[in-house]
C-alpha cells in the first residue's frame, strides 16, 4: 500500500509541443519530485522530497502515441558515470539522453514528417532498488517538412519585400509634394511672362502714338515758268 502511494506520488512530466527541424528533436523529461543528485534544495522549496534512492541507472524509451506501447528508441544511462552505456534504435530513428537541469533531456534523430505523433517519456529505475517503471504525459513531436524548413529565408525575403514596399511609399510620399511644387512654380512662371508680354505690348502703342502739336503737313505748290518770268 505504501508503495502504491509512492509510487502515484512520483510522476514524469513533459512539454506539451516540440518542433523538429532537420528530423532532429528534443524532449526534456522531469521527474517530480526531482531527485536531489547530491544537490543542496532551495529553502523556498516546499515541494516533497523524492522518495526513494537517487537514480544511478535508468533506462529511458520514448514510447509512440498517447496510449501505445510502440517503442520508438530508447537510451540508457549511468548517472554516476554522467555517461551512457546503451543505445536502442528502431530503424533509421536514434535516441541520446542526458541529465540537463534536472530533467532527462532526449535528443532523437532521423525522424520524418510521418513520424508526428505524440510521444510519451518511459523511465524505468534499474539501480538502486526497488525497480520503478515511470510514464510521462506525452509530447507532441511535429516534424517538418525538408520544405517547411527555411522559414528564416521565407522571412527574410518577406522583410525585403516589406522594405521595398516601405521605400516605394516613402519616395510617392515625396514624389507628390515635389510634383505639386513644381506645378506652382511653372503656373508663377507663366503668370509673370504673360504680364511682361502684356506691359511690352502697352509700351509699343505709346512710342506709336502721334504726339499733338507735332510737325505741320506742307502741300505742294505747282509753280509754272511763265509764273516766274
Amino acid at each position: 500500500m505504501c508503495l502504491l502511494y509512492f509510487l502515484s506520488a512520483v510522476r514524469v512530466i513533459q512539454p506539451y509541443r516540440v518542433v523538429s527541424i532537420n528530423g532532429t528533436a528534443q524532449v526534456q523529461c522531469f521527474t517530480q519530485p526531482q531527485p536531489s543528485y547530491n544537490q543542496i534544495k532551495p529553502s523556498y522549496d516546499q515541494s516533497p522530497p523524492y522518495p526513494y534512492p537517487i537514480p544511478e541507472e535508468v533506462r529511458v524509451t520514448l514510447l509512440k502515441g498517447l496510449h501505445g506501447s510502440q517503442e520508438l528508441c530508447s537510451s540508457i544511462l549511468n548517472f554516476t558515470e554522467q555517461r551512457e552505456t546503451g543505445v536502442e534504435r528502431e530503424g533509421e530513428v536514434q535516441c541520446s539522453a542526458k541529465l540537463s537541469g534536472g530533467a532527462v533531456e532526449m535528443t532523437v534523430s532521423g525522424l520524418k514528417p510521418t513520424d508526428t505523433d505524440m510521444y510519451r517519456c518511459e523511465i524505468e529505475v534499474f539501480y538502486p532498488p526497488p525497480y520503478l517503471r515511470l510514464t510521462g504525459n506525452g509530447t507532441l513531436i511535429h516534424v517538418l517538412d525538408s520544405s517547411d524548413c527555411p522559414v528564416q529565408g521565407a522571412q527574410r525575403e518577406t522583410g525585403d519585400e516589406e522594405d521595398d514596399n516601405e521605400g516605394d511609399e516613402r519616395m510617392a510620399s515625396v514624389s507628390v509634394p515635389v510634383v505639386v511644387l513644381v506645378i506652382l512654380v511653372m503656373f508663377v512662371l507663366i503668370i509673370i511672362i504673360y504680364f511682361q508680354t502684356v506691359q511690352c505690348e502697352r509700351g509699343k502703342r505709346e512710342i506709336v502714338r502721334p504726339v499733338p502739336g507735332g510737325p505741320y503737313k506742307v502741300e505742294a505748290v505747282a509753280f509754272s515758268s511763265k509764273e516766274i518770268v
